[in-house]
């Protein structure tokens, strides 16, 4: 089995490479990103805030050797959060796919231990026929693609679902599944290249070490020209960036180049 379709990041972003033509699409969430998330600002700062509180003594220690580095430590506590969270995240994905193949999992990590109740009550409640889980969606249209969580059928409905494990759920999962709904094709962890089958409804499966909710999302038209819209951003801010600085016409290095320094260069 191979590894899927790859993918590449190119200034900031990341994109998906077309398993038969080697077209690149920007990934569905590299999109999300072109809208304004002011209240990160404030949360960044929040966390910057409440490591300072919360590990005084470790930044007096740091900043006693090296201020720098207590600035830094302090500077990057939401990246260091995110990161946890994320990689906590992958395994509770990883786990739940597995269960949605109907593999047995009978030791699985201990971060993942809280999730597990969630995720078996969700399955025994629901008893999902899984059509597709973590596979890629590629929209030839409009030229994006993503990876979603997981097609399955509920009571004979075909519904779209994306698997969450942050604190809160946020609108943009709308948008985001309202982007796979409309592709054009998915391709399969051995990249086959087959029709995205038609939607019937989409759904957020909301899971934390406390409780679980699987919660309706909307993603008709509405919602998906609200996608097209960052779309359309995404390449006029692309194209913007060109040729605005150009190549270096003329440059002075500080000091004198000897011969010695330039054949050792």
């Amino acid at each position: 089995m191979s590894e899927g379709v790859r993918t590449i990041h190119q200034k900031g972003s990341r994109y998906y490479v077309h398993p038969e033509t080697g077209d690149l699409a920007p990934s569905v969430t590299s999109v999300l990103n072109m809208e304004a998330k002011p209240f990160l600002q404030n949360w960044s700062a929040g966390m910057a805030a409440e490591a300072a509180v919360t590990d005084l003594e470790v930044v007096q220690r740091i900043a006693s050797r090296d201020r720098q580095a207590a600035v830094d430590f302090l500077k990057f506590a939401a990246k260091r959060y995110t990161k946890v969270r994320a990689d906590v995240g992958s395994l509770v994905h990883d786990f739940f796919e597995l269960r949605l193949r109907g593999e047995e999992v009978p030791y699985p990590h201990h971060d993942v231990e809280p999730y597990v109740p969630h995720i078996e009550a969700w399955l025994d409640r629901y008893q999902p026929e899984l059509l597709n889980a973590e596979d890629v969606a590629w929209s030839r249209q409009h030229e994006y693609a993503g990876s979603f969580d997981f097609l399955v059928k509920i009571n004979g409905k075909v519904v779209l679902g994306d698997l969450k494990t942050s604190k809160s759920v946020y609108l943009s999962v709308a948008t985001q599944l309202a982007a796979y709904a409309n592709a054009d094709d998915l391709i399969t962890v051995d990249r086959k290249i087959v029709p995205f089958p038609k939607v019937d409804a989409g759904a957020v499966l909301h899971v934390t070490p406390q409780r679980a909710e699987f919660r309706p999302v909307k993603i008709d038209h509405e919602i998906f020209d609200r996608f097209l819209t960052l779309r359309k951003r995404f390449t006029e801010d692309r194209a913007s960036d060109a040729g605005i600085i150009g190549r270096v016409a003329w440059k002075n290095d500080a000091g004198h180049l000897t011969g010695t320094a330039r054949r050792a260069s």
